[in-house]
């Protein structure tokens, strides 16, 4: 038998809007070389995306077993190309997690988003996503689970905030109307004690970029690409009389 060697996992990821695929696939590569440590260095990456529209179709008839099949045939192929860990860097598609079906581990996208929550020693924060991700337990549950609590935005802002997201924002389009509104949101939720805030929607950092906000902001998108650069794989190879037996256990260096 050999030792375990551990080596840089092949990444997939299962994609949900452009934008937020494309943001995860840019901090994977671009942030690689501090964990990696060599420069233009960065690990296998594939991409899988069905339109965009089947996955609003899905959700709007809340049909979230459609959207976790479309999930699970996305964690197929990319399986099939050799992905060693699967990231989805849509918030809301994570309503659907639990149904998906896999041969190779995901990182949900709440586990290093409440992690980093922890390590700051943060004990409130809030959220801002569209009503799924706001108003489910995506966040909730796993916060709670840790005796953190978490602040939603008041219910019509939750629905201009849904509105924001499915006509602006998916679409490419960024006003300072909305901008502002998002920040009026942010510290309402300051002044009810929120610590930070979480992007739980993968297109608000973008929304955000370059303006102030009342509390630190958390990137859901960045923080899951980072998690996948952290894992490592452990490949062992048993050799019993004429068979060979490949097992691959998927580690965290950091505690994803």
């Amino acid at each position: 038998m050999s030792n375990p060697v551990e080596r840089i996992p092949h990444i997939g990821i299962v994609a949900g809007t452009a934008e937020g695929a494309a943001l995860c696939y840019r901090t994977v590569c671009q942030e690689a070389e501090s964990v990696i440590g060599r420069r233009y260095v960065h690990p296998e990456v594939t991409l899988h995306s069905f339109s965009l529209h089947r996955y609003l179709e899905a959700i709007d008839q809340d049909d979230w077993a459609e959207v976790a099949a479309l999930m699970s045939q996305s964690s197929a192929k990319l399986t099939r190309a050799g992905a060693d860990v699967i990231i989805c860097p849509n918030n809301t598609l994570h309503k659907a997690f639990r149904l998906v079906e896999s041969q190779v581990p995901w990182i949900h996208i709440a586990k290093p988003v409440v992690r980093e929550v922890g390590a700051r020693c943060w004990h409130r924060v809030g959220i801002l996503g569209t009503q799924t991700v706001m108003e489910g337990s995506v966040y909730s549950e796993p916060l709670h689970q840790l005796n953190l609590d978490l602040i939603v935005p008041e219910r019509d802002d939750r629905a201009r905030i849904q509105h924001i997201i499915r006509h602006e924002l998916i679409a490419g389009v960024r006003t300072v109307k909305s901008v502002l509104f998002v920040q009026q949101v942010i510290a309402e939720m300051a002044f009810n004690g929120a610590e930070a805030v979480i992007l739980a929607c993968t297109e608000l950092p973008f929304l955000m970029a370059g303006y102030q906000a009342a509390v630190p902001l958390l990137d859901s998108t960045r923080l899951l690409a980072r998690a996948a650069l952290h894992y490592r794989v452990q490949e062992v190879r048993n050799s019993e009389g004429s068979h060979l037996v490949n097992s691959r256990v998927m580690t965290s260096v950091q505690g994803t």
